[in-house]
């Protein structure tokens, strides 16, 4: 994995135990050897989601994600391989050595369009970070700027500026784009990154995307330069406040948190035991100043799910720290519909005078700051106090009141909770808990109707976008389902008897192999049979396909079920005709497309005669297995 060591991966590995990893995500039981939960991506009631340690390996027998500690964390957090890798490296105290920048090299990163995904995004990564050092460096080395002013006019420590890497944009259409491509980088690579905006003109016009700004450097949870955001210091009405890097294919603003590299090792239980989210970059900023470094700010223009569940695994606790003005309340109660159905406990930071906390650590100090974070108040106090305001103390007005607390007492996640916040606001507004409990119910049931049409409506929505975007395999997808079924009933039959997993080292020629996660598994059965290791095939197996980003729900879930031994004379003649099926299917699969080659040249293309002589070999071959069965 290109900037990750194989031997960190391994040790991970090694080291990491996938349920005591899961169970910081989700609550597990135990169920035997096994561990058992309600699955954690999709809804159900009954738990289907097992994790066996045995193996390693997760998989739900509802939805069927399955995986390793690696795929947990990619679908769980949303990131990708070496950002999964890194998330964990982390938790568990492992070092991954940084590879330092280099200036572009043709041979070490291709540019003829042969690197992988995984290199071009590291491309993309070094752009960034070499990018954001420059922005330091613009920033340093021109201290009577006006961004270098207006830091000095908001007050921001030298410490603050170093921690958080900000810089400054030069005040010219192509600085950036000039530096980076001194140092090898194409403006293919600068727009995506959204370093560089090219028009649709003719001839078309070509500027950096940031022009004299102040910079912040956007990170990904492990702490890597992944866009930037850029605010004015110009007094123009005219320009925007702040430009953000668009989305690109490592800058995904919904799944970003401003300052959760630096914040998430705070937010511990043994630590801070909570996040604080706030409104923009300079209030965290603000916040880590103020000692409180568990800070962090959504990005993009309100705080997501995503995001959410990024935080979720290193606290439940959340204290909102945003605005006391209209938009700030009602971004409360937006991100709180978002908080309680995930189990957070969430608490409100109160600013004295409206104040943000840029504004309050400028003007009154930390003090300022640490005693509105002690005095934070629960959601649900926060809640009635704004409802009650709102809508006043008649009668008419506390029953709109009551109606409004229950939507939000509906979203925690369990009963329990719902019980406990009944009694207390049974008591606040001094109403029968049963009439509060009653009128809970009928919002809980309204709420499962509209969610399960939602479901509904998600599943057809999400069918209909992978059948509109299923790639067309060169293959032929009936050969592929063919080959698929012949390999799960092939190693079924070698999990189950091993002198049918033998039968298929004979059965299976060269030319049918694949890298495909089937025949990794088919090959590792086969092999442990040949080697003695045949009663610990589905563990070897599993180890085997350690390395596979994705696995078929299908492999997984046949790897974890327990055959039934077979006798050799129901098990053998099975296997010969798996054989029979994967050879068979194997060779029309070639000559289909090699045909589908052929059809697309023309007649003067001297590879028409090689691939009508590979065709004619395989004919021969398909002809030969016809008169052996």
């Amino acid at each position: 994995m290109a900037g990750i060591p194989r031997e960190i991966i391994d040790e991970l590995r090694a080291r990491v135990d996938i349920a005591e990893l899961i169970q910081t995500y989700v609550p597990l039981q135990k169920n035997g050897q096994d561990f058992i939960a309600c699955c954690p991506f999709h809804n159900e009631k009954t738990p289907s989601f097992r994790v066996n340690v045995k193996y390693q390996h997760y998989h739900c027998f509802g939805c069927g994600k399955n995986g390793n500690l690696f795929n947990f964390v990619m679908d769980h957090e949303n990131v990708d391989f070496p950002t999964a890798v890194r998330i964990i490296a982390q938790r568990y105290g492992v070092t991954i050595p940084e590879q330092e920048y280099r200036p572009w090299n043709r041979r070490q990163y291709p540019s003829d369009g042969t690197q992988s995904e995984s290199s071009r995004k590291d491309r993309l990564y070094d752009l960034l970070d070499m990018i954001a050092k420059w922005y330091i460096r613009c920033l340093e080395n021109n201290p009577d700027s006006s961004v270098a002013q207006y830091l000095k006019s908001r007050k921001l420590s030298p410490e603050s500026i170093v921690r958080f890497g900000l810089g400054a944009s030069l005040d010219s259409y192509d600085a950036c784009m000039i530096y980076a491509k001194s140092k090898g980088y194409t403006e293919k690579e600068l727009q995506d990154t959204g370093l560089l905006k090219i028009t649709d003109d003719r001839p078309p016009k070509k500027y950096d995307m940031f022009r004299n700004r102040l910079m912040f450097p956007i990170h990904d949870a492990t702490g890597r330069v992944v866009g930037f955001s850029a605010r004015t210091i110009e007094s123009d009405p005219k320009m925007m406040k702040y430009v953000n890097t668009p989305e690109t294919p490592v800058f995904k603003k919904g799944k970003l948190l401003y300052g959760l590299h630096l914040a998430r090792p705070e937010m511990a239980e043994g630590k801070k035991n909570c996040a604080i989210l706030c409104e923009g970059q300079l209030d965290v900023i603000a916040m880590h100043a103020a000692g409180f470094s568990n800070a962090v700010a959504a990005e993009g223009t309100a705080f997501t799910a995503e995001q959410a569940r990024i935080l979720k695994p290193s606290t439940g606790n959340i204290l909102l720290a945003l605005d006391s003005d209209n938009a700030g309340q009602n971004a409360v109660f937006k991100d709180a519909r978002i908080l309680l159905p995930l189990g957070f406990n969430v608490k409100v930071i109160t600013f004295p005078g409206g104040k943000d906390p840029d504004e309050l650590l400028k003007n009154s100090g930390k003090e300022a700051i640490e005693r509105a974070v002690a005095e934070a108040r629960d959601f649900f106090e926060f809640a009635l106090q704004v409802f009650s305001g709102r809508n006043g103390t008649e009668p008419s007005a506390a029953a709109t009141t009551a109606s409004e607390m229950l939507e939000y007492i509906a979203l925690l996640e369990n009963g329990a909770s719902q019980a406990v916040y009944i009694s207390w606001l049974a008591k606040k507004m001094d109403i029968l808990p049963d009439r509060l409990q009653s009128q809970l119910e009928q919002i809980l049931e309204k709420n499962a109707v509209l969610a399960e049409r939602y479901r509904a409506y998600e599943e057809e929505r999400q069918k209909k976008a992978q059948e509109e975007s299923a790639p067309v395999s060169p293959e032929g997808d009936p050969f592929t389902k063919y080959l698929e079924k012949a390999l799960s009933e092939a190693l079924e039959l070698a999990l189950s008897n091993k002198n049918a997993a033998l039968l298929a080292s004979e059965g299976v020629p060269p030319e049918c192999r694949s890298d495909s996660p089937w025949f990794i598994a088919l090959d590792q059965v086969i092999q442990s049979a040949m080697l003695e290791e045949w009663n610990s095939s589905r563990e070897l197996a599993f180890k085997a396909l350690s390395n596979a980003i994705n696995i078929d729900s299908k492999l997984s879930e046949l790897l974890l079920k327990e055959s039934a031994s077979l006798p050799d004379d129901r098990a053998l003649p099975a296997m010969q005709e798996c054989i029979f099926v994967i050879r068979k299917t194997c060779y029309d699969r070639e000559i289909a497309f090699r045909m589908q080659q052929f059809s697309h040249l023309s007649q003067e293309d001297p590879a028409r005669v090689q691939l009508m002589t590979e065709i004619g070999a395989l004919t021969k071959k398909r002809a030969a297995l016809r008169r052996k069965s």
